[in-house]
């Protein structure tokens, strides 16, 4: 976690999955909450906090594979 700091997709990328593995439900509704406003595009606020999350973390792998894929400049 050290290595990828807060506010860095791949850093709230790693946060997030954290939240996900405590499984408490109101911390993960608020840390979806959180990275929706600020980065993500979201699900339907009546949509139920699981799939939510789920749905959050797929937008988040698609962009880190994105980027991961992507050719470096100069090659």
């Amino acid at each position: 976690m050290n290595q990828h700091p807060q506010g860095t997709d791949i850093g709230d990328y790693v946060r997030f999955v954290l939240v996900l593995a405590a499984q408490d439900d109101s911390h993960t509704l608020a840390v979806t909450e959180k990275l929706t406003d600020s980065y993500w595009t979201g699900t339907a606020r009546g949509v139920p906090t699981r799939a939510r999350a789920l749905h959050l973390l797929g937008q988040m792998l698609t962009k880190a594979r994105a980027g991961l894929t992507r050719p470096r400049a100069g090659q």
